[in-house]
């Protein structure tokens, strides 16, 4: 029999409030939030602590992409372009600069995500055929991991973003493209986790979609799913994921794999305005006036999938929904909402720095310190197809892909 725990004005026994109602079922415990936070918004202000790459910096960077720390504090950014991982300490010395293009051992070629260890051992994860590259904390090569088996033995395809899992384990995001009993080509869906031999360890989430319907234009919400970036695990193997365009809805699962807790907040979808559209033509290099190639959607995903808008950050998850990037107040870059593991939303905060709120992304690191990786939708697009970087029309430094830790100001 279910059983309704109302937690809204109820006290813990640390005397905090506690957001949102608990459904307790003989499944995963359901979360639900209002709209407003029990701690209100909490404003952040950074101040710079130091940069890799932009006009002046003494490194180039071709397209940051990937990011990831270690137990050390160390920050580590993979530029998809020049096919290499910086290794940058917490005061901003470049301690090394890893791998580089190629198809040897620790080399690598067009790749979609970095994989960081606490150790600072990477992993490199190679889109098509899907694959992940490793290096040791030295930079010196280990196997190459194959999550479900080599291509040509009926493994898995494509990988399309990857996280750690543990001390040496990785939960990836991957498809299959395969045949049903009709003969007909479908595509299987998963977020998995893998031992470190890569051998799987548990399927948390999978999806299949039917075949291609071709006598209709391909719809965005069928191309771009929530998951393929909206997902993150912290140190103790847990991990939370988007899964709902419509809805704000994350599923948390515990570090044995079990789906233990689904988050709900009360949240009204963002309608897309002529600017919004705009900017969706520019990802996928429409020229101006012309008419997408895709039928875009009314309204932008409840979470954001391009800023990769789920992280777990030591005892907290935090969610940057679509509409919390714009019409915010003056100075401010985007607004967080932020709940506890448990998954009861405790306050939101609004970062206070300059950029680009649809196109650059705040990394939030354990201890405190932020990351803005500076124009990261557009390397990342780029990245994934032929195509140069496109123009940025605020000029000067901002246009310059950089990446730019933070602290809060005191």
């Amino acid at each position: 029999m279910k059983k309704l725990i109302l937690l809204v004005t109820l006290l813990v026994a640390t005397g905090t409030a506690v957001a949102g109602e608990e459904l307790a079922t003989d499944g995963p415990i359901t979360v639900r939030n209002p709209a407003e936070p029990p701690e209100g918004i909490v404003t952040v202000e950074l101040e710079e602590i130091w940069r890799l790459g932009g006009d002046e910096g003494e490194v180039l960077l071709g397209l940051p992409t990937g990011l990831g720390t270690d137990d050390a504090g160390n920050v580590y950014v993979l530029d998809a372009q020049l096919n290499q991982v910086h290794v940058v300490a917490p005061d901003g010395t470049l301690l090394a600069t890893r791998l580089r293009e190629g198809d040897g051992p620790g080399e690598m070629r067009n790749p979609s995500d970095l994989i960081v260890w606490p150790d600072g051992a990477l992993g490199i994860v190679q889109e098509f055929p899907g694959y992940v590259i490793r290096v040791d904390a030295a930079g010196n090569p280990l196997p190459t991991l194959h999550p479900g088996g080599p291509t040509e033995e009926g493994g898995w395809g494509v990988l399309m973003s990857g996280n750690p899992r543990g001390e040496d384990g990785l939960v990836v995001c991957g498809q299959m493209n395969q045949e049903n009993e009709q003969g007909e080509r479908e595509r299987r869906r998963y977020l998995a986790a893998f031992l470190a031999d890569g051998t799987v360890e548990t399927v948390m989430f999978e999806e299949t979609s039917p075949p291609s319907d071709r006598t209709r234009m391909p719809r965005e919400r069928d191309i771009l799913l929530p998951y393929m970036m909206s997902w993150d695990t912290g140190r103790d193997g847990t991990m939370a994921m988007a899964v709902s365009w419509d809805r704000y809805l994350l599923f948390v699962f515990g570090p044995d794999g079990k789906l233990e807790r689904t988050i709900e907040k009360d949240h009204e979808p963002w309608r897309r305005r002529d600017t919004d559209r705009d900017f969706m033509k520019r990802l996928f290099g429409v020229p101006e006036g012309e008419p997408a190639p895709i039928e875009l959607d009314d309204t932008e995903p409840v979470i954001s999938i391009t800023l990769a808008g789920v992280q777990v950050v030591d005892d907290e998850i935090w969610v940057l929904p679509s509409r919390n990037v714009r019409d915010l107040p003056d100075g401010v870059l985007q607004r967080f909402d932020v709940f506890d593991r448990q998954g009861h939303l405790r306050r939101q905060v609004d970062i206070r720095c300059q950029g680009d709120s649809l196109n650059d992304r705040i990394a939030v690191l354990p201890g405190g310190r932020f990351i803005r990786q500076r124009r990261f939708v557009d390397c990342l697009v780029t990245s994934l197809g032929p195509g140069s970087l496109p123009s940025d029309e605020r000029g000067g430094e901002e246009s310059t892909p950089a990446v730019i830790c933070y602290r809060a100001k005191k």
